[in-house]
């Protein structure tokens, strides 16, 4: 009898491991089947989507897994986002739901880099975030494993869910790991081979274009602006290349519109022919997403710019430069390199008399006194496309130089121009300086300008537009955020100015530095040692005419340079060169009136009060610091 019941617990326990081995071959056959599959699908060169959806189903099915979700980080939102789901209602909210990295316990994987099993109740766990729309409550177990390829950073999550207690064994989880290491480098290979697609795209795109598209500039760009429109999935695309052709805006552009957003929106320009600035009338209510890049380098031609509802990646970035160098290369190669140019930099880099006479009879101006004038301008509602908006400049500008009397030519595009007004009558420069500063006054507009001297011949107005460019240049360096016209009898006796300055450099930034914490001290006691000290030096040192010029007794002018010499480790009296501490405390009294006037306490990012309007992004040199690291309690 005991002998039966030995042999009898024996089969038994042969039978149940017989179960127990089955079970086990039968888990390692479904493992095998599915990385299989997988690894068959990345040798495919499947995209990174298809290969996470086929992962998803096939380790929900290995696993007896009740869903399984992947989440994928997006660069651009910086967030992880849920972009695969199995079948079911979750699909219905993918893309939607997203999560900062820490976030619940999918975003706790990907900050901690470790996968989390959960085998009751995930719901209980601290780090757990509720989405109600994928109705995990009914889930019981959980698996979490984070998509990390080596050397990169998180590329995404992998979860699996049950609907009982501790569904998953340590087998689900090694397969688990085992797909998310394979979802890692099938979105690496995804990511490179988009790159190689964007790279042979943009180097096609002119090899696609129909051979009869190249029998002008104006047909070619209409056929880029399609093709463009195509690779990058844009509802609209607008090339513009700037010639020196007759057309009102010295340029000429292309332009395609799909044909779903022309029987959508078509309406809106009825009979009207479609141009730029009927487009643009199109466009703006629709807060579209927007990517415009140059053509051209050092010297951009024009501009290419695409709109789509959807938004742009970093990947239709680089695909739109590469696509831009070749619009350039083939604007140039129709046009003619030196006839793109933009007009102003022809002018500009002008080296001779005959050149620059050349230039201006191209566009018809032959008076022979004139003043040449540069001019910039900026609005607070620049516009997507830059037609309407310098359509609109344009006009105020020739209404400007009409009221002036006399011929007048306006060149140049996009906020940059160059005006020549015919000025034999003696006041009409001076009026049109006055003009251009009241056109600068107006609300939303910057205007910055350098007026040359009145010249009368070709030699002088060769150098009269070099004249009104350095003018110029003083203009916005002086009023970086304002409106100012520059004449250059203003400047011209400051030519070498920079240049000195220059050479007195280092000088200068030891003794602001040094004087800095004279500023410093003023601005925490309210006390005006800055002042004395510029008084100070500006009378060589004089007490008694230093005294009486800030209206204070000798003995209390006396105290302030005695508090300044422990301010500043020396006595202002031991300067050898009292030009260069002069110069340096007069700016850094320039730096304490920007810091007293209304609504400019700016506060540069380590936390001091900065020197003029915006901080010079070199904290070393910050007047304020006095050379020692920045305080936090200004």
């Amino acid at each position: 009898m005991g002998e039966e019941g030995d042999r009898s617990s024996v089969n038994i326990r042969s039978t149940g491991d017989v179960e127990v081995l089955r079970e086990s071959l039968a888990a390692a056959e479904r493992r095998a089947a599915t990385l299989a599959e997988l690894t068959a699908l990345m040798s495919e060169g499947r995209d990174s989507l298809a290969l996470a959806q086929r992962a998803v189903e096939l380790t929900a099915r290995a696993t007896r897994a009740a869903g399984a979700f992947v989440y994928l980080w997006d660069r651009d939102e910086e967030r992880l986002v849920l972009r695969v789901a199995t079948d079911g209602w979750q699909q219905g909210h993918l893309g939607k739901i997203k999560l900062r990295i820490g976030e619940g316990v999918t975003g706790w994987v990907a900050l901690m880099r470790q996968a989390v099993v959960l085998g009751k109740d995930p719901q209980k766990d601290p780090r757990y975030k509720d989405f109600p729309e994928l109705r995990e409550g009914s889930f019981r177990s959980m698996v979490a494993i984070p998509i990390v390829a080596p050397g990169e950073d998180v590329l995404g999550v992998f979860t699996l869910y049950a609907l009982k207690k501790n569904a998953f064994d340590s087998s689900d989880v090694s397969l688990a790991s085992e797909v998310g290491g394979l979802l890692a480098s099938g979105l690496v290979q995804s990511e490179t081979l988009t790159q190689l697609r964007v790279q042979s795209a943009a180097a096609q795109f002119l090899r696609d274009l129909p051979e009869d598209s190249w029998g002008s500039l104006e047909s070619c760009l209409h056929a880029m602006a399609s093709q463009c429109a195509v690779d990058l999935e844009s509802d609209v695309c607008v090339i513009e290349v700037t010639t020196d052709s007759a057309h009102a805006q010295h340029g000429t552009y292309g332009m395609a519109i799909s044909s779903s957003f022309r029987e959508e929106h078509g309406g809106a320009w009825g009979t009207r022919p479609l141009d730029r600035s009927v487009l643009l009338e199109t466009l703006t209510p629709l807060s579209m997403q927007r990517l415009r890049i140059p053509l051209g380098t050092s010297a951009p031609i024009g501009a290419v710019t695409c709109f789509r509802m959807k938004k742009f990646r970093a990947d239709d970035e680089v695909l739109l430069e590469g696509i831009g160098a070749q619009i350039a290369a083939g604007a140039l190669s129709l046009h003619g390199t030196e006839r793109v140019r933009p007009v102003l930099d022809q002018l500009f880099t002008s080296t001779d008399v005959s050149t620059t006479e050349s230039i201006l009879h191209r566009y018809g101006w032959r008076y022979r006194t004139s003043c040449a004038t540069v001019i910039r301008v900026q609005t607070n509602n620049a516009a997507e496309l830059r037609t309407p908006d310098d359509e609109r400049v344009r006009l105020a500008l020739q209404d400007v130089l009409d009221t002036q009397g006399g011929e007048s030519i306006l060149l140049g595009t996009g906020g940059r121009y160059v005006a020549l007004l015919e000025a034999s009558e003696p006041g009409r420069r001076l009026a049109l300086v006055s003009r251009l500063g009241d056109l600068g006054k107006q609300p939303g507009v910057r205007l910055t300008a350098g007026v040359g001297p009145v010249a009368n011949d070709a030699n002088e107005l060769h150098r009269a537009i070099r004249h009104a460019l350095h003018a110029f240049y003083w203009a916005e360096l002086t009023a970086p955020s304002d409106s100012e016209v520059v004449g250059f009898e203003d400047i011209a006796h400051l030519r070498l100015l920079p240049r000195t300055a220059i050479g007195m450099a280092g000088d200068l930034r030891e003794l602001m530095n040094s004087f800095g914490a004279v500023l410093k001290y003023d601005i925490d006691n309210s006390t005006d040692l800055a002042q004395t000290l510029d008084s100070f030096l500006t009378n060589s040192g004089s007490a008694a005419k230093s005294s009486a010029e800030l209206f204070i007794h000798r003995n209390t002018l006396r105290q302030r340079i005695q508090r300044i010499e422990e301010l500043i480790g020396r006595s202002p009296e031991e300067f050898e060169d009292w030009v260069t501490a002069g110069v340096a405390i007069r700016l850094i009294r320039e730096s304490e009136t920007e810091l007293a006037r209304p609504g400019q306490r700016v506060r540069c990012p380590l936390g001091v009060l900065t020197l003029g309007k915006s901080c010079c992004g070199i904290p070393s040199a910050c007047p304020v610091a006095a050379g020692k690291k920045p305080s936090r309690t200004l």
